[in-house]
């Protein structure tokens, strides 16, 4: 592998920021969160609740009806919306995609680091890509944005997300991200995976979240639109 690529946000989306927000701390004892001042600008409400294992679980929600996150919300209900992926140079990544015909929806700095976010359309689920050079350092380190110590999970383990064509869109990833090789339907973000699956018309995402010694307690749940599983 070329680049690396490591997967920090799992991104679910809502109708009821607050009241699913609240939910999700009081179900899985997490802390206080923070909202991101950019995302306000395009009519999005969010919360980034930090998990120890330096992963993060984010909600976001439509601040004004005519935005494309409604629009969104609209046709799906609530559930897997994007994933915010840690990356050594986005900007290559922006350009191999576009070589692929991946359509770019932002291309930006945010808080002084470039940001790439790809068409979920074309890429089977909205991608972000932020470059950040220090492996162990985040946007939200120093913030406040801290791990409870009351958690009931510790770690983002797998995403699976359903998609058209899995194996190609393993190979479409690999190639974005700059991979020597990838498995037949499962891609590897800095050790957290990102499975693709079949779609049918049911499907929804299954997150495999690592329980913390408070949390062994913890089976198999769908939440917000999206089945939780628990190591």
């Amino acid at each position: 592998m070329s680049d690396w690529a490591l997967l920090r946000q799992v991104v679910l989306a809502t109708a009821d920021i607050a009241a699913d927000d609240h939910f999700l701390r009081e179900h899985y004892g997490l802390g206080t969160g923070f909202a991101d001042p950019e995302l306000a600008a395009i009519g999005m409400a969010d919360d980034t609740l930090a998990l120890a294992g330096g992963s993060y679980l984010e909600l976001v929600a439509p601040l004004w009806p005519d935005v494309s996150i409604a629009r969104w919300l609209a046709k799906r209900g609530p559930g897997g919306y994007a994933l915010s992926v840690q990356h050594s140079d986005p900007l290559a990544a922006r350009d191999r995609a576009l070589a692929l015909g991946v359509r770019v929806v932002a291309d930006q700095l945010v808080m002084g680091h470039p940001i790439v976010q790809l068409h979920p359309a074309d890429v089977g689920l909205r991608l972000e890509l932020d470059g950040i050079a220090d492996r162990d350092a985040w946007f939200w380190d120093g913030l406040g944005v801290d791990p409870s110590p009351h958690a009931l999970i510790d770690d983002v383990v797998a995403v699976e997300v359903p998609v058209p064509d899995p194996e190609a869109t393993v190979k479409q990833w690999a190639q974005i991200l700059g991979y020597d090789a990838a498995a037949a339907d499962t891609i590897d973000l800095g050790g957290r995976t990102v499975r693709f699956r079949p779609a049918d018309e049911h499907s929804r995402w299954t997150i495999t979240l690592l329980r913390s010694a408070l949390g062994t307690a913890l089976r198999e749940e769908t939440l917000l639109g999206v089945r939780c599983r628990y190591r």
